[in-house]
């Protein structure tokens, strides 16, 4: 029962400051690139580093205001739709102290 209440403990307070120490934004975004990573099957070689279990959509966009680029993970669906030069809204979290994107996503 203690050790519950210590585990819980940490996991609040660990998302509490995750969650304070970040600042969301949104904004324009030229689509600059696409890329696939191919799931990685049990036993099998990793030709990838960035290979998970599943797969992989992923968009690589540069913000029109800041010029940052930010690699987006999207939807098969999405990811086919979407072309080079295309203008996207994308929504983020910036960590306050860092500047490292967490959570990106296009609307």
């Amino acid at each position: 029962m203690k050790k519950w209440i210590v585990h819980s403990s940490v996991v609040a307070l660990f998302l509490m400051i995750s969650l304070i120490g970040c600042e969301k934004r949104n904004g324009d975004a030229i689509v600059i690139g696409k890329d696939y990573v191919a799931a990685v099957k049990q036993g099998e070689e990793i030709k990838d580093e960035r290979a998970a279990n599943h797969e992989q959509w992923i968009v690589k966009v540069r913000m029109r205001d800041n010029g940052r680029r930010i690699e987006v993970r999207a939807d098969r669906a999405q990811w086919e739709k979407l072309r080079e030069n295309e203008r996207v809204k994308i929504t983020y979290r910036v960590g306050k102290y860092t500047g490292t994107v967490w959570d990106a996503e296009i609307q």
